[in-house]
């Protein structure tokens, strides 16, 4: 399952991964660029590798992960 909202014209898809071994969560995040050429999917790494107890939570986090990617962007 995943998160998707659009931001500044972004749209910004944020997802959970499962961690096998401790039942915790990855966040992941994936932003699509828009393009007079066609749209471009950017994935947007998580700098510290959090784990997340739920995947509500990931999913949360990834999403604001990739807002604050689309700010810096300008």
């Amino acid at each position: 399952m995943a998160v998707t909202v659009v931001y500044k014209g972004y749209t910004i898809q944020g997802r959970a991964l499962p961690v096998l071994e401790s039942g915790e969560w990855l966040a992941e995040a994936m932003v699509t660029l828009p393009r007079t050429t066609g749209a471009r999917a950017q994935r947007v790494p998580d700098p510290d590798d959090r784990s997340f107890v739920t995947r509500e939570d990931a999913e949360g986090y990834a999403v604001n992960l990739a807002m604050r990617w689309v700010d810096r962007q300008g």
